[in-house]
């Protein structure tokens, strides 16, 4: 079990390494820069992406998720985050011409950035899982699948962001804490 657990921490550690620090920099800055965050994605990528839309909530920052019944229009100084590994999506892509017909900005996270998605964003992040998976499925050596690599390595990306935002924006975990949920 734990060679198992080795490998996929290995493939996890290859596509962090790949990601490209400017390229995540420039995500932050979106990030930074907007008025109002949206945040969006599908399946199980769209869970980690509303648990980022999370954190970003207890940075301070005014965040939505698309498709909650409480989220508002977008309009312009706002910033539509996309996750998607493929960038495929036709829900997605109506979700990102909506973003730029209101003015805003888009922001996409994916492991293909020449696919649709990606394409028409004004920012693009790069997590590609694909190497590592297709040199995998080539030896005949078990993979994480449908996604499940790009999906860990997502939700790490995002929390590194987190990390990053909280140095730009002067928080500590505490001032995260006084805004986190609490019903005890």
């Amino acid at each position: 079990m734990m060679r198992r657990l080795q490998v996929a921490g290995q493939d996890l550690l290859k596509v962090l390494g790949d990601v490209k620090a400017g390229e995540l920099k420039a995500f932050e800055n979106e990030i930074l820069n907007s008025n109002r965050i949206f945040v969006t994605g599908l399946g199980r990528t769209g869970l980690m992406a509303r648990g980022f839309a999370m954190r970003l909530m207890h940075l301070g920052r005014r965040v939505y998720h698309v498709g909650d019944v409480i989220t508002p229009a977008m309009r312009q100084g706002d910033l539509l985050i996309i996750g998607s590994r493929t960038g495929r999506s036709k829900v997605l892509q109506l979700f990102e011409e909506i973003g730029h017909q209101a003015k805003g900005r888009v922001a996409v996270v994916t492991a293909d950035p020449k696919s649709p998605v990606a394409r028409k964003a004004d920012v693009v992040l790069t997590i590609d899982d694909r190497r590592v998976v297709e040199a995998r499925k080539r030896r005949n050596e078990p993979y994480l699948p449908l996604g499940s690599l790009f999906e860990q390595a997502f939700l790490s990306v995002m929390d590194q962001a987190v990390v990053d935002l909280m140095a730009a924006l002067d928080l500590t975990e505490r001032d995260l804490e006084r805004i986190h949920t609490r019903f005890e």
